[in-house]
């Protein structure tokens, strides 16, 4: 009998991942959630009082869990629980009481991130038994304060890096609503000047291209978020995100930060590609895979 040529070849052999893979502890895992929390924390506290009322935006506490609602905008970081399960362990009541919230704000989509680390075990069981799904996620990422080379990593054509001021903050900020779609100028707008806060634009003949924004809370950990557009999502392109992230880092170490948290929010199977290669050459490791729970969409099948 003839054997088919596909058997006889041998299985191509695993593409080594372009980024180092960690092996993190649970305690480093909360303090690379804290990171983001702490961040989410104060960009709520800067929230305009008539912009937050007009836009029923809301953050509430409760012990370490942190979770936001806001009726009027369906984006996920505003009808989302920051870190169920992380600094400790969820219980189905917890689970039952916020679901239960989120319905009675009439908000039908609400988002919970689970990592390796999240107790206990069993809660993708809870979500799933309840009727949330495992729609994507993030590979979350992170470096110390090690310095990086003093040439420039990576450089783009007529590219310039200009960090946001209160004369170019309506740029910015129009930037990015224009990117998403959202109505957050007011809110954005109160972040710049803000103690902790570091934004920066990349611009091209004069005009925004690209941004993004670094949180140093007071423990020294930051966070990289508000970034527009996201490569690999809303841009083919990750050359002006690459410079951002660079800037960021080296700016965040010189004011301070002792860690550095951030998001490849177009994961690879592999985990290859722009993303993970630009940020290992600006020192970046990745901690683990963040799934996102959620109901599915109703026009779903």
């Amino acid at each position: 009998m003839q054997t088919a040529l596909s058997e006889l070849q041998l299985p191509p052999e695993p593409h080594p991942p372009v980024i180092a893979i960690e092996d993190v502890s649970r305690d480093l895992s909360r303090i690379l959630e804290r990171a983001e929390v702490q961040a989410w924390l104060d960009l709520y506290a800067a929230a305009p009082a008539d912009f937050a009322a007009r836009q029923e935006l809301s953050l509430a506490r409760q012990g370490d869990l942190a979770w936001t609602t806001c009726t009027t905008i369906p984006f996920i970081h505003f009808n989302c629980v920051k870190n169920f399960g992380v600094d400790s362990a969820a219980t189905e009541s917890q689970l039952d009481a916020l679901l239960a919230h989120y319905r009675a704000a009439g908000i039908s989509r609400p988002w919970f991130h689970v990592n390796p680390h999240s107790e206990p075990s069993r809660l993708r069981c809870w979500l799933e038994a309840r009727g949330l799904q495992r729609q994507g996620g993030w590979e979350r990422i992170y470096r110390g304060a090690e310095p990086l080379p003093s040439e420039p990593l990576f450089s783009a054509d007529g590219v310039s890096i200009e960090r946001v001021t209160t004369a170019t903050a309506s740029d910015w900020a129009a930037f990015i609503d224009r990117s998403y779609r959202l109505p957050t100028s007011p809110w954005l707008l109160a972040l710049v000047g803000r103690p902790g806060w570091h934004h920066y634009m990349a611009k091209r003949d004069g005009a925004v291209a690209a941004v993004r924004s670094l949180f140093i809370g007071a423990d020294g950990a930051a966070w990289s978020g508000i970034d527009a557009p996201v490569p690999g999502i809303m841009t083919p392109s990750f050359d002006l995100d690459a410079v951002l992230g660079e800037a960021l880092v080296r700016d965040g170490i010189a004011a301070g930060a002792k860690l550095f948290v951030a998001d490849i929010e177009a994961p690879h199977e592999e985990r290859d590609g722009p993303a993970y290669r630009n940020y290992a050459r600006v020192g970046f490791r990745i901690a683990y895979f963040r799934s996102h729970y959620s109901y599915l969409p109703a026009s779903s099948n």
